[in-house]
């Protein structure tokens, strides 16, 4: 279990010098220059590095607010997010549950930290939801593969919310007129990811994780992931097929039963969403208008 702060984080720091064992992450310095520099999580997963950090041992315990908490990968390459993979999710909004795993893609400019605020967006404020979820993150490149070959892509697990403006999903007036997923979660902080990243080595891909939602305090969704239509490795192999998945991008794996739009309790600014999966942590977000 690894997690990613701003000023203090459990992540080794590399010998900028001639000797150095390991890569340096900085800038090029000269060979008698030993300076020491650390590397993000986000750095090591994209580097595939994230194997040196096995070894490592404690150097301090901080208080969690005393640093700033950030997503396990900033500005994911892609974003790839699983829609009706569980089956009461899929009947809670009128749909049938899908024979082959459906996917869109939002931007990475929409991941936030695990503390960030939700900013509700001035053209599209009014149907806000929520979606929380088991994210994967991918360690080494992939591409049309089987699911043997796409679970030891993993780098990790981690929670997102998948905060999404339905009207503009929908295509509602005002909007383009025309059914737009990938838009509808690409907004700034629409992506909340973290606070931890889960090793996979020796997990199962249809391992079974507790998740549940909460809206200042209220319990909206409590599932397991052992209920997801189609297991990690599935959803990995399937989307290799049609993208080259890279380190560092982030597949969000769908949501259970119980999401706003099916009461029209959608998201307002003030309240506080808070994703919990067992064994990785938890996402607090407070949700605010745009500044």
């Amino acid at each position: 279990m690894f997690g990613a702060t701003e000023r203090v984080c459990p992540l080794p720091t590399w010998w900028a010098g001639r000797d150095a064992a390991r890569p340096n992450f900085g800038r090029a310095r000269p060979p008698n220059d030993r300076r020491l520099r650390p590397a993000s999580l986000g750095e090591l997963i994209r580097a595939q590095q994230l194997d040196t950090l096995a070894g490592l041992s404690t150097r301090a315990r901080v208080r969690l607010d005393s640093v700033t908490a950030l997503a396990p990968v900033a500005r994911p390459g892609k974003v790839c997010i699983v829609g009706l993979n569980y089956t009461d999710h899929a009947r809670e909004i009128g749909a049938e549950p899908p024979t082959s795993p459906r996917f869109s893609w939002a931007a990475g400019s929409s991941v936030v930290g695990p503390l960030d605020d939700i900013v509700l967006p001035p053209v599209a404020s009014e149907h806000v939801d929520y979606e929380g979820e088991l994210a994967v993150v991918i360690g080494s490149p992939v591409a049309a593969a089987d699911r043997a070959q796409a679970w030891r892509a993993v780098a990790g697990l981690t929670i997102a919310n998948d905060v999404s403006a339905r009207d503009v999903q929908r295509g509602n007036a005002g909007h383009g007129g025309v059914a737009n997923t990938s838009v509808a979660k690409s907004f700034d902080t629409f992506t909340p990811l973290g606070p931890a990243l889960l090793t996979v080595e020796d997990l199962d891909p249809r391992i079974a994780l507790h998740i549940t939602t909460t809206i200042d305090g209220e319990l909206r969704q409590s599932s397991t992931t052992a209920n997801m239509l189609f297991g990690i490795d599935e959803l990995v192999s399937r989307i290799s097929h049609y993208a080259t998945l890279e380190p560092g991008d982030v597949i969000l794996t769908g949501t259970p039963a119980g999401v706003g739009m099916t009461s029209g309790r959608f998201l307002r600014a003030g309240q506080l969403v808070q994703v919990e999966i067992e064994n990785i942590g938890r996402l607090s977000n407070r949700v605010v208008h745009a500044q």
